[in-house]
């Protein structure tokens, strides 16, 4: 694929560092000499310094030759007209980030769209910060969940969960697990390295588990790892895009939720816009004030403000009050490992959600999507079975599967199959595989069609 990348902060650089590795041809584009100096200094990829919607620079980027122009700069306003501007001058798709609630295809009163399809003639408008509020809304909403991720328009759930020193589902053969038929154990981290398990495999304490399964059998399945439930009383610190998406998504569902806010402007706003909330003006690493406002009988503490320090800290001190959950968010995600060994629960971070969404459309046409998982250590993709590919037509069970990898789904159009032995994969069905990168070569050998 020829590949334009506009927008060379921490989320187009890990997209151009992607592209490069798969040997994608790409011009990466960048207003600051500086940003494009380093590209070239770490990457064989062309440059290109200039504004990024400008119609000279696109056309010097040759955007009409493109099969897909991607817009990530700090502005929203300049990744729309770049790729609207690139889509009019003949690039085959367009994709932009936007982060602010403007662009978000919702009133002020109501909860912003994450995904818009063709907007403004872009084809696609994402905003990960949305992204991040709706997965920390099913997070409060799942039995003691790390990560949630939707695949497949949502059918198919992935629910990370980590397993404490004692239960019953340890130190059994996987094979012999009473998990719900639609529900799979598809990968098992353990001492920081990831592995996909057969059937002998056993789970051992502290173990850290991905499930893969409909999304109406989960809390079951989680049920038998964890004893955890549902929040029903979550704290936000941060009023920002994430904290008021994740509040409204909250209230939704009928959570109580408290916001602290230490803009005493926006928490004002947020009391009007949020009457159900209850909105405290303060700083959330006030140790003091969450004593007052007895965050310790919170069942969830989402530390989502624009500063990593304030996350952290607000995090660390709901755990010392007595926070069963805590969730931070971190915009440098090489910060998350230690977040998460000083204590935080769930880390998550707006780039890399960004950065996974962007890399969903730079792949070839029989991958409809990718979700990736420990930092590349494993991959879950949405595979269309052409004609012709040695999947098709072929039991389950008699699938010569690399090892390193899981079929994990099979969408027989509006119908979901979690596979066993005698299932069939059919031409045209969408498939759901977890690879390694080590697999991901076998996995494409099984879907290539005739060409």
């Amino acid at each position: 694929m020829y590949v334009v990348v506009i927008g060379l902060g921490e989320v187009g650089r890990h997209v151009v560092r992607t592209l490069e590795w798969e040997k994608h041809d790409v011009v990466a584009v960048d207003v600051d000499q500086h940003a494009i100096d380093a590209v070239e200094e770490n990457h064989d990829v062309m440059t290109l310094q200039g504004y990024g919607a400008s119609q000279r620079v696109l056309g010097q980027a040759e955007v009409e030759k493109a099969d897909l122009v991607v817009a990530v700069t700090n502005n929203d306003e300049v990744n729309l007209i770049a790729a609207l501007a690139a889509r009019n001058m003949g690039a085959k798709r367009s994709v932009a980030r936007v982060q602010g609630s403007e662009w978000s295809g919702s009133a002020a009163s109501e909860t912003p769209t994450a995904i818009q399809y063709g907007l403004l003639g872009v084809d696609v408008v994402f905003n990960p910060r949305v992204l991040l509020a709706q997965e920390i809304a099913k997070i409060a909403q799942s039995h003691g969940a790390l990560e949630v991720l939707d695949l497949a328009n949502d059918r198919i759930e992935v629910v990370q969960l980590e397993l404490g020193e004692q239960g019953r589902m340890l130190n059994k053969p996987i094979a012999k697990l009473p998990l719900p038929r639609q529900v799979l154990v598809a990968a098992v981290v353990r001492d920081g390295t990831l592995f996909v398990p057969g059937g002998t495999d056993m789970l051992l304490p502290r173990d850290r588990i991905y499930l893969v399964g409909l999304p109406e059998h989960m809390v079951e399945a989680e049920d038998l790892f964890t004893h955890k439930t549902e929040a029903r009383r979550v704290c936000i610190v941060g009023g920002g895009v994430i904290g008021q998406a994740l509040a409204r998504m909250l209230l939704d569902a009928d959570v109580e939720v408290m916001i602290i806010e230490q803009n005493g402007a926006r928490a004002q706003k947020l009391a009007e816009v949020l009457p159900n909330a209850t909105v405290v003006h303060g700083d959330g690493t006030d140790l003091t004030l969450l004593k007052e406002q007895k965050v310790g009988s919170y069942d969830l503490f989402a530390a989502v403000s624009h500063e990593d320090e304030v996350n952290l800290m607000a995090g660390l001190l709901a755990k010392r009050v007595g926070v069963a959950r805590t969730v931070s968010v971190v915009h440098r995600p090489d910060y998350g490992e230690i977040y998460r060994q000083l204590g935080i629960d769930v880390v998550l971070s707006p780039r890399t959600v960004a950065s996974d969404h962007v890399l969903r459309y730079c792949r070839q046409t029989e991958l409809q999507s990718l979700t990736v998982l420990e930092g590349g250590q494993a991959e879950i993709l949405e595979l269309v079975t052409q004609e012709g590919s040695r999947i098709a037509d072929t039991p389950v069970r008699r699938l010569a599967m690399p090892r390193g990898a899981l079929l994990a789904a099979i969408l027989k159009g509006d119908r979901v199959v979690i596979p066993r032995g005698d299932d069939v994969v059919a031409i045209g069905d969408t498939v759901v595989v977890l690879s390694t990168p080590a697999a991901r070569k076998g996995v494409a050998r099984l879907f290539r069609g005739r060409r």
